[in-house]
């Protein structure tokens, strides 16, 4: 089966769900091509060589980063990536697989669908502000979910973004729940040993509002300022640079937190280094940084909010908090009892087992050949 996938941008630097199905589906056989922009993750355009040394864990499979511009929008603060259409999207495909909701490769797959009649899968990605906001202004709803109502299959993260989606009008019988997926063998190596050392709380990911760092500012300088036995970690790519400077400054003059970069350390040493992680976002889709930490065998305190309710079981296998205070408490009992963060890490680990690669690529295969089945 040949797979036409359309992505806004492609950096396989990074774990995330784009990157390792088009992996998986090269090791069994199935023929990729990807079509892209040259942008990053972190939205820099960048030459052909780093792009080459990226996807080195690729041999088969065919990546093309085409020219490509931002352009704004009256819709969002964030502009659209456009990437220009090669010569590679008129061979002849199976499946034209398209990524995330209201982004350019959507509108780019719905038009090919049309065009050339072949299977059309797109994945949703919908959070619940761009819901609130589609919602809100039948103009933007109309046009955004227009590559869901034409695709072949739609599939979401979970239950939740899938009664969004109806409710938006997209056809039921098409949508397949297909969950965040995580390389749990990689992540599983991690000890889930109690430290004797200090324990080490920390913040992996995006530097701007809708992941919520602010939110955990307050609890962790109330926390540095009683605890000198604890060590407060931040990485993460620097999306938003005032934002960034507002909360790595409120941290800066307690002497046991540091600001590491931007991932510049891989995933597995940052928790190596960790046995709490927050995860404090305003909202999330798939929220992969969650069941990494998980499968890791740290205890992960995070908002609650979905898809995290779905992975998280408050107390048990992790901590889920609304307010600072919540944080706070949280923070202080695993502190106070260390030997809890070994036990909810074993119990989080077994939990993130479920979300292994391994098993969802079997559901990407159904729903392939599902589509393929209707065609």
């Amino acid at each position: 089966m040949k797979i036409l996938h359309l992505i806004d941008t492609f950096d396989a630097r990074f774990e995330r769900d784009q990157i390792k199905l088009v992996e998986l589906l090269e090791t069994k056989r199935y023929r990729n091509v990807v079509i892209t922009s040259r942008f990053s993750s972190d939205w820099r355009v960048t030459k052909k060589a780093e792009f080459m040394n990226w996807e080195k864990r690729f041999s088969q499979t065919e990546i093309v980063h085409a020219p490509c511009l931002r352009v704004p929008t009256p819709f969002s603060k964030l502009p659209l990536s456009i990437y220009l259409p090669s010569r590679q999207i008129l061979q002849g495909f199976h499946i034209i697989h398209a990524y995330s909701f209201g982004s350019f490769s959507s509108f780019l797959g719905a038009v090919l669908k049309k065009m050339r009649n072949l299977g059309f899968v797109v994945r949703s990605d919908l959070s619940q502000a761009i819901y609130c906001k589609a919602r809100k202004a039948p103009f933007y709803r109309m046009l955004v979910t227009y590559p869901f109502r034409v695709a072949d299959a739609v599939y979401a993260y979970s239950n939740l973004e899938k009664r969004l989606l109806v409710d938006l009008g997209v056809q039921e019988s098409r949508i397949w729940i297909i969950p965040a997926g995580i390389d749990f063998g990689k992540f599983s190596k991690q000890p889930t040993i109690q430290r004797k050392a200090n324990i080490t709380i920390g913040y992996l990911g995006r530097f701007c509002f809708v992941k919520g760092v602010h939110r955990v500012i307050p609890a962790l300088q109330k926390l540095l300022r009683g605890e000198k036995e604890i060590k407060v970690v931040f990485t993460g790519i620097i999306e938003d640079a005032e934002y960034a400077k507002s909360v790595i400054d409120a941290l800066r003059e307690f002497g046991n937190f540091e600001y590491l970069g931007d991932l510049s350390i891989s995933p597995t040493r940052f928790y190596d280094m960790c046995d709490i992680v927050l995860i404090p976002s305003v909202s999330e889709t798939g929220a992969i940084t969650v069941l990494e930490a998980m499968a890791s065998g740290k205890v992960v305190i995070a908002s609650d909010i979905n898809p995290i309710k779905e992975y998280i079981q408050n107390g048990r296998t992790g901590f889920l908090f609304s307010e600072e205070n919540d944080l706070y408490a949280c923070l202080k009992k695993l502190i106070e009892s260390p030997h809890l963060v070994t036990e909810i890490g074993e119990r989080a680990r077994k939990k993130a087992e479920e979300y292994d690669w391994q098993h969802l690529i079997r559901k990407y295969e159904a729903m392939y050949r599902s589509v393929m089945k209707r065609k």
